[in-house]
């Protein structure tokens, strides 16, 4: 299988934040081929959305969770770590505004020049 980025993050965030991930807010800007795609999701409030980890080289099959107070490990899928072998994201975010080719969310948990692969209405009688 092979990937198409069919939008890009900008954030200006360079480096992880020490706060909270959804106070950040982020432009995701489609490319022009893949507008037509965005038509009503304004009505949306919440879309999950498909990124890549663009800046990780390798994978690990254990790691130690962010907020753990001792050394141990879990598995990668067992965690929200960015390690993976395929190197994607994927997190629910609230939808500010939908103008043309541009999203505005907050939330996103992606640095400033990650890939979008895809975006996907949150719908409470299927993502429970």
């Amino acid at each position: 299988m092979r990937l198409t980025p069919v939008a890009t993050v900008f954030n200006g965030v360079k480096e992880t934040p020490k706060g909270d991930w959804r106070r950040i807010r982020s432009r995701l800007v489609f490319k022009e081929e893949y507008a037509k795609g965005l038509y009503r999701v304004r009505e949306c409030s919440r879309i999950w959305v498909i990124f890549g980890f663009h800046r990780v080289r390798g994978s690990q099959s254990l790691v130690r969770p962010r907020k753990a107070k001792d050394k141990s490990k879990i598995g990668i899928f067992a965690s929200r770590g960015i390690q993976r072998p395929n190197h994607l994201g994927l997190t629910l975010v609230h939808l500010i505004k939908a103008s043309r080719n541009t999203l505005i969310v907050t939330g996103l948990d992606a640095f400033d020049g990650s890939p979008v692969y895809d975006v996907k209405p949150y719908d409470s009688d299927y993502d429970q």
